[in-house]
């Protein structure tokens, strides 16, 4: 039977599911971080990430324990641009680790909002946001800039220190919005399918970012150094990753994607305490209050409603049943 939305998702699914990512999200930050320091080899993290989420996954359905979709090409055609993003955004977020404090990352996915309720409105039907709303994106927005001003990075190297920073934030937009249509305009059987394609279609793409980068040369003998240590953040990332696909997917099936991009800024204070306690390379104390500022805007943050009725036809297959908080972009 393929995946219905129900009326309403229950508030405590809600909160559930932004938990549960918050969880990951914080979690695989940090992993990552971990991963790359022991391992400093980015692309061959990333795809050793996915070819342990595609087998285990796709294990897991043959073996029984998990339902979702075959390889279908009337659905996996949907994933093919997603993917590309997906497997440059993990690549260009990691490198962005290897060179960069945690911090930079949070502020930059802290101006993220703006960007996506504009396209909310523009392709999910979704009303402008509210003054309180405007405010808070403003506010985060605020935050960022002074962080970026007070930046001891940025100060020494300029708008250059970010290109790897700004290639990662024009992805992940394109990720943000375009994924709330993967999980509420296509009927699927569970969740795990777009997990499951997302993985194994990114293998491929990883794997050449790979080669392209010299991580595969055999001259580089000292990036190949295997140790116990990285393979110990390596594996912990691997499982981190299994979590953060499928609770990304569920977190934007039950809120709309500029929600979803806001509950992703607002977990990162996890991160960055824990990183202040870990890693030397944090923020002064100027750059935490203006990210502070980037948490307050995003913790007066209301999701907008909806400017029209809901258009209740299917992608294809079969109708569904389409909640409040979700809409549908058909494809062009």
């Amino acid at each position: 039977m393929a995946m219905r939305q129900r009326e309403a998702p229950k508030s405590i699914e809600v909160t559930t599911a932004i938990v549960f990512y918050c969880f990951c999200s914080g979690g695989m930050l940090l992993v990552n971080k971990l991963a790359v320091h022991h391992l400093p080899l980015p692309g061959l993290v990333t795809s050793t990430q996915f070819s342990t989420c595609a087998a285990a996954v796709y294990g897991l359905k043959l073996g029984g324990c998990l339902q979702m979709d075959d390889f279908e090409w009337s659905k996996a055609k949907y994933f093919i641009i997603y993917v590309l993003s997906f497997t440059i955004g993990t690549y260009t977020n990691i490198k962005v680790l290897s060179m960069a404090n945690v911090e930079t990352v949070i502020v930059f996915r802290s101006c993220t909002p703006l960007a996506v309720a504009f396209f909310d409105y523009l392709f999910y039907n979704r009303t402008a946001p509210s003054m309180r709303s405007c405010l808070s994106l403003l506010l985060i927005t605020l935050g960022a800039i002074a962080y970026i001003i007070t930046d001891r990075e940025f100060q020494a190297n300029g708008f250059a220190a970010y290109t790897w920073v700004m290639i990662w934030w024009f992805v992940l937009i394109f990720q943000l919005t375009y994924g709330k249509f993967l999980v509420t305009g296509i009927e699927l059987v569970s969740l795990w399918t777009p997990v499951l394609y997302t993985n194994t279609f990114s293998i491929i793409p990883a794997m050449l970012v790979c080669y392209f980068a010299g991580e595969l040369n055999p001259e580089r003998p000292d990036d190949l150094q295997i140790t116990n240590a990285s393979l110990l953040w390596l594996g912990l990332s691997c499982v981190i990753g299994i979590g953060i696909s499928w609770a990304g997917f569920w977190c934007q099936s039950l809120v709309s994607a500029t929600k979803y991009t806001v509950v992703g800024v607002m977990n990162k204070m996890l991160t960055v305490t824990l990183n202040v306690l870990v890693w030397d390379k944090h923020a002064s104390p100027a750059g935490i209050f203006a990210l502070g500022l980037c948490l307050i805007g995003g913790s007066l943050y209301q999701q907008s409603g909806f400017r029209t009725p809901l258009d209740l036809s299917p992608v294809e297959g079969e109708g569904s049943e389409v909640d409040e908080e979700t809409t549908r972009l058909k494809p062009v």
